[in-house]
Parts: C-alpha cells; sequence; structure tokens
C-alpha cells in the first residue's frame, strides 16, 4: 500500500511540474521540424539575452510509447538554468521501425541546428540527450554518422551526447516488449557496435537500482569508448531506478541526486569548447 501511494504522489507531482512549465519559461509549442504528422517540437526558452547552449531532448518509452508533453518539467528544469530545450516528438513501434525513429530524431536535431540561432540559441553549441530509448537514439545519431548525414548534418555538428540509463547494447534490457523490438533487428542498430572512431564528447548516466535496463549496457559502452581517443565521462547514482533518473532532474526530486547538475556542468563546458 506504502508504494502504490507513493507511486501515486510521484504521478500527480509530474502532472503538476507539466501543467507548470509553459508559466515558469517561454514555450514555442507544436513547431513543425519536418513536413508530416507527429514532427513537431517543443521550445523552452530562459529569460535572458542568447547565444545560449541548446539540449535537444529525447524522451524515452520503450521506443513504441511517449510524448514530448510528458518532459515538459525538464524542458522547464534546463530552461531555468538558462539553457535552450528542444523536445521533439517522434513516431514508434509498431507503426514505424527503428530506423524511422532514428530518422524522425535526426531531422529534428538538423532542424534545431540551422534554426538555433531564431530562437537565442547557439547552433555550435548543441547538445543531444535521452533518456531509456531516448538515450539510445542519443547514441546512435552521436556514434553513426549515418543518420544525421541523411538529415543534412553531421556527428561533428554536436558540442556533445548525454545518455541516461540508455539500452546501448540489447543485452542490457531485460523487459520482453523492449527485447522483441530488436528481434531481428541489425547489430548496426545497437550504439555499442558503434564504439569506434571519433564522436562527439559523451556523458553517459545510469542509476545502480535501473531494473529495466541494466547499468552494464552503460559500463559496456564506457568501456569500449575507451578503447579508443575519446573517454566518456560516466556516473553510476546509488539509488536510483530506471524512471528516478529522468524525474531527478526537476526539483524535488532532484535532491535523490546531483544529475541535473552534471547535465549542465557538461552541457555548459560543451558550450564554452565550441
Amino acid at each position: 500500500m506504502l508504494g502504490y501511494l507513493c507511486d501515486k504522489l510521484v504521478s500527480a507531482t509530474l502532472v503538476v511540474l507539466n501543467l507548470l512549465a509553459p508559466v515558469e519559461v517561454h514555450v514555442d509549442a507544436n513547431v513543425a521540424y519536418a513536413a508530416g504528422d507527429g514532427h513537431q517540437a517543443d521550445i523552452y526558452r530562459p529569460n535572458a539575452s542568447g547565444p545560449s547552449p541548446v539540449m535537444v531532448f529525447l524522451y524515452g518509452g520503450g521506443w513504441r510509447n511517449g510524448s514530448k508533453a510528458d518532459v515538459a518539467y525538464v524542458g522547464a528544469a534546463f530552461a531555468r538554468r538558462g539553457f535552450v530545450v528542444v523536445i521533439p516528438e517522434y513516431r514508434h513501434v509498431p507503426a514505424v521501425g527503428l530506423s524511422d525513429i532514428l530518422a524522425d530524431n535526426a531531422a529534428a536535431i538538423a532542424w534545431t541546428i540551422g534554426h538555433a540561432s531564431e530562437f537565442g540559441g547557439d547552433p555550435h553549441g548543441v547538445v543531444v540527450a535521452g533518456h531509456s530509448s531516448g538515450a539510445w537514439a542519443a547514441a546512435m545519431l552521436g556514434l553513426d554518422a549515418t543518420w544525421l548525414e541523411r538529415a543534412g548534418s553531421s556527428p561533428d555538428d554536436l558540442a556533445g551526447i548525454v545518455g541516461l540509463a540508455g539500452p546501448y547494447a540489447t543485452s542490457a534490457l531485460t523487459d520482453p516488449l523492449d527485447k522483441q523490438v530488436f528481434s531481428g533487428a541489425d547489430p548496426a542498430m545497437q550504439p555499442i557496435n558503434h564504439a569506434a572512431g571519433h564522436h562527439p564528447a559523451l556523458l553517459l548516466l545510469t542509476g545502480a537500482e535501473d531494473r529495466d535496463v541494466r547499468p552494464s549496457g552503460t559500463v559496456a559502452l564506457a568501456d569500449r569508448l575507451q578503447g579508443g581517443q575519446d573517454h566518456p565521462q560516466t556516473h553510476i547514482y546509488p539509488g536510483l531506478g530506471h524512471g528516478a533518473i529522468v524525474r531527478s532532474l526537476s526539483f524535488p526530486f532532484s535532491v535523490q541526486a546531483p544529475t541535473a547538475d552534471d547535465i549542465a556542468r557538461f552541457v555548459t563546458s560543451a558550450h564554452s569548447g565550441s
């Protein structure tokens, strides 16, 4: 009963945070980043003059679910810190495949780079962050140049990649439905298989208590990347589970771990180095 009540309290708090997001910062809602249904983004802007560092945040949902509206609190939290945050909508399995999800997110990122200055952002300071399946997409787009190049951009145009609780290898997945998404998929759809060669700076974050995407996947990608010339930053937060790590990006959940501070520090450093 206590666990049930805690879950209800968490859900209610997130609803309130998402409702408050447009009140706290300026939001440009449903801006088209490409033609067609479902290709819109919400843009969260700080109350400060630019050019500001830019974060494209890709929400999670097991490739099958989720919405930009679910993580409005993330956009507001980082806009309050002085960042421009772009949260794109994208299509889901089973209506489309993994390659279509990557194509949607690549188009959103390329659009952001091309239009960042129009909403006070620095086009040379764009960091792509994501949670869960969104972290998978962020890592794929940063490590495999194919997708951004098709969208008219390149990983070289990015200042950095941030992954929260990312399934960078299918071995990290525990949910049978998540595993099914990759049934018969090309191994090239796993970020860990693109760890060789040059890539943007990476920040890999996970929770030690994650039971949905094992932390071992984050460790495995970090180990593989450390064999190259660019070493990622990695943090494993004690006590955090799969959902808790993304909730910790905003108050009051931010008291659980310095996740938001670590990301802000990384984004600011990437921006200043651009």
